[in-house]
């Protein structure tokens, strides 16, 4: 086998470029590493367990992946997932940071390297893992130019990522409420031009929904699901993702007006609001409180804002801070009216400290503990009223007015209305 050639490309997942990380050989040792059921992936690194479960998802999102586009079970490049050790990272290497090898005549393969503190983020591992799925198939056909190759479609790899990763409702209400949120429907090039890994927050939200009606549109289409993977692994896909659109669906791309008609009903079937469910003020509250629970917070006051100045100053403080942001932006949207603008307050909050932004920490902290407190004292009240209200208001009976009889007698003559008529004189 000749020698594994230099990385021909280089893509970080979620951070930017950056220098590949060089594999330590003890994580190549048998002991070390786990084979996947169908083989396409190995698991270096980390402990048995890590690895089992991270094989154990891998080859589900493969058989999702496979049935969803009606793929065969066959592949062509192996996919290596590696569990970079803590100290072994570089300062500026990302979380999740893929990279594909050529080795001429001996085939190909993709590395995934996975650092420890994206472990806990099952989203994160899902994306990477379906982007690479989708990768090994975009670079089975195609013949690398000057040592590059065309990455699969940024919409694509979103779609897959709504509709194939497993979330809870709040985090599918996410997804749908931000199609809510845009006022008038993108335009098709600046879309198709995004990068998903540049996005953040909102805009990620919004450009990973309106990816998946767009795909949901194209299947709608005669031989939906087939023009869709001939997209992906065209042998000479162009470099610009406009004109790899108009590749395989040329007469959409020249008919703006029918495709802006399709991709909008397409969004308004995904943001229907009965996807959409408002928590209760007792719901909110908890969620709030986990998310807060979270951080490893003592006691509110001075301990709790030293705490969160310190957090903010440390990579893994960092960490905890955005994903505590996270969960409360999911959490406000579907956050019952009394808590909705209190939830925004310590998402954006939560959000500046993981970006090291300090300014009014304990002002800010401290009011929103404040008002915390007196939300919940006020929605207990509130709570109780209205048991005490349903368990003690006196029902209501509904009035019901009666009508004069009408008087049959004359109207009616015979021998037995005339004995009903004197039983009644006679006061039997």
């Amino acid at each position: 086998m000749r020698t594994l050639l230099c990385a021909v490309f280089c893509a970080a997942l979620l951070l930017g470029a950056a220098r590949a990380q060089v594999v330590a050989p003890e994580l190549l040792k048998p002991e070390n590493r786990t084979i996947s059921s169908s083989k396409q992936f190995t698991v270096f690194g980390g402990t048995r367990q890590q690895r089992s479960d991270l094989v154990r998802r891998a080859e589900q999102l493969r058989e999702k992946l496979n049935a969803e586009l009606n793929l065969s079970g066959s592949y062509r490049a192996p996919i290596l997932l590696t569990l970079t050790p803590q100290d072994g990272l570089r300062l500026r290497q990302p979380r999740l940071f893929a990279q594909v090898f050529d080795a001429g005549e001996a085939g190909r393969k993709l590395q995934l390297d996975i650092s420890p503190s994206v472990l806990s983020d099952s989203q994160a591992i899902d994306d990477a893992i379906l982007r690479s799925l989708l990768l090994e198939i975009a670079v089975r056909k195609q013949k690398f130019s000057r040592n590059r190759f065309v990455e699969p479609p940024g919409w694509l790899v979103a779609a897959m990522s709504a509709d194939l990763s497993d979330r809870d409702p709040g985090e599918e209400a996410r997804i749908f409420t931000a199609l809510l949120e845009t006022k008038s429907m993108p335009k098709l090039e600046r879309f198709l031009r995004q990068d998903p890994a540049s996005l953040r927050g909102r805009a990620r939200d919004i450009h990973e929904a309106q990816s998946l009606a767009l795909y949901r549109c194209l299947l709608e289409l005669p031989d939906g699901k087939g023009e869709v993977v001939e997209n992906l692994a065209l042998t000479e896909p162009a470099q610009d993702p406009v004109e790899r659109f108009a590749q395989t669906w040329p007469a959409l791309s020249a008919d703006a007006d029918r495709l802006a008609r399709i991709w909008a009903l397409g969004i308004a079937r995904l943001a229907s609001p009965s996807r959409v469910e408002i928590l209760s003020a007792d719901e909110t509250a908890s969620g709030l409180a986990r998310a807060l629970r979270s951080l490893d917070l003592p006691s509110p006051g001075e301990e709790a804002v030293a705490k969160l100045a310190a957090d903010s100053k440390s990579e893994q403080g960092r960490f905890q801070l955005e994903k505590a942001a996270v969960d409360l932006r999911n959490l406000g949207l579907r956050a019952h009216p009394l808590y909705a603008a209190l939830v925004g307050e310590y998402a954006v909050l939560l959000d500046n400290l993981s970006r090291g932004k300090r300014r009014g920490l304990e002002s800010k902290f401290t009011e929103s503990e404040d008002l915390r407190g007196a939300l919940d004292a006020r929605s207990a009240e509130i709570t109780d009223f209205l048991n005490w209200y349903q368990a003690n208001a006196a029902e209501q009976q509904p009035v019901v007015i009666a009508k004069k009889p009408k008087d049959i007698s004359a109207t009616r003559n015979d021998s037995l209305s005339r004995y009903l008529d004197s039983v009644e004189q006679r006061g039997w």
